[in-house]
């Protein structure tokens, strides 16, 4: 959830296994990992946190976003179906996907 947005739902080890959103991927990024031998590359955001009073036209990570396109500062992004109940919002990602892999779906979380 992302300024009280939902930008992704899926099983939790399917989550863990495959963060589709780059929100998810820095908020899984910063989680410690128990093993001193294995590193994991830390995602650091950068900017400020826009209001959720006035959010930012088009997707509302697009001021975060390390991935961030014209289209994203310009069109909300619809809900992307990957398979097996794994959910996402995010034009990069939708296009990163194997077209057999995503299904748009009607929007069950429209953005205003």
């Amino acid at each position: 959830m992302y300024l009280g947005e939902i930008v992704e739902t899926s099983r939790a080890d399917d989550l863990f296994d495959r963060p589709l959103h780059p929100y998810t991927q820095a908020l899984l990024s910063a989680v410690p990992v128990p093993d001193p031998t294995r590193n994991r590359t830390r995602i650091v955001l950068e900017g400020d946190v826009p209001t959720p009073v006035n959010p930012p036209p088009g997707c509302h990570f697009h001021p975060r976003c390390r991935y961030a396109e014209e289209i994203c500062r310009t069109a909300a992004p619809g809900v992307t179906d990957a398979g097996q109940g794994h959910t996402f919002r995010c034009h990069v990602a939708a296009r990163q996907l194997p077209e057999s892999a995503t299904v748009p779906l009607e929007d069950p979380f429209p953005l205003p």
